[in-house]
């Protein structure tokens, strides 16, 4: 066998190598050691981790998805409750409209009974020779009286019994609006005014003037709350009178309660 070259070797240098052969060992195997274990650390931690930081987001995501539809869902009950107030109070107004529609119905109901109560007194004469007619049209009361009552025989003048008549109309009207609208056709232009007052337009211009400077004049109506119409034989689409009626040549007071 070969000769061990350790064997000659100084007994100081074998003890040096004695001492520190085993303490290098010692540390290669701490240093494998402190590594595996920062491996295995690093692994268990990114194992961890990485599934925690994944579960936070999507749970951060579902967080906002969620806060948006509560976000929407409140904007949506706010306008359906804005809406449900504003639909209210368009009721409400609604409703008040109404009851005050027939609220001024029946007023103005009950004031054209009146006034027609107070024609009623006041034209006995009249309405007993059938030269007179009391009605109600469109929430007012008219008072028809025909222009052979009214005019004198062949004159474009009022007589006595009409002229009083037309005051008498004016009384009960407790100062509200008078329209007066006259109605004449060819035959009822007497003939002295045929040549001056040719039409039955002519003719009932120049009665509603007579009829309204009369009311003015004579009856204390004020002008603000009189105005007068004519027309040639019946007018279209006049309104309805319920009540006794006139036709023919005739004038209309119309009283307007409701002012």
């Amino acid at each position: 066998m070969g000769k061990n070259v350790f064997e000659d070797m100084d007994p100081d240098v074998k003890a040096m190598r004695a001492s520190i052969g085993p303490s290098a060992g010692t540390t290669r195997w701490g240093r494998v050691l402190t590594g595996v274990l920062v491996v295995a650390c690093a692994t268990f931690a990114f194992a961890f981790y990485v599934p925690l930081l994944r579960a936070h987001e999507g749970l951060t995501k579902q967080f906002l998805a969620l806060q948006s539809q509560v976000e929407s869902t409140s904007r949506s009950l706010q306008e359906a409750r804005d809406q449900a107030k504003e639909s209210a109070e368009q009721k409400q107004a609604l409703q008040d409209q109404i009851a005050q529609t027939k609220q001024a119905d029946k007023s103005g109901s009950d004031a054209s009974a009146s006034v027609k109560s107070a024609l009623e007194a006041k034209l006995q004469k009249p309405l007993a020779k059938d030269q007179a007619a009391i009605g109600t049209a469109d929430g007012q009361a008219v008072a028809t009286l025909s222009l052979s009552y009214l005019l004198g025989r062949g004159k474009l003048e009022l007589s006595p019994d009409g002229k009083a008549t037309l005051c008498s109309v004016a009384a009960a009207s407790n100062k509200k609006t008078i329209r007066v609208l006259a109605i004449a056709d060819k035959k009822s232009i007497p003939a002295p005014l045929a040549a001056k007052l040719k039409t039955p337009l002519d003719y009932s211009g120049a009665v509603a003037t007579l009829v309204a400077q009369t009311l003015l004049d004579k009856c204390s109506v004020d002008a603000a709350h009189l105005s007068a119409t004519s027309f040639p034989s019946e007018p279209s689409g006049a309104s309805k009178l319920e009540g006794k009626k006139l036709s023919g040549p005739r004038v209309e007071l119309w009283l307007d309660t409701a002012k």
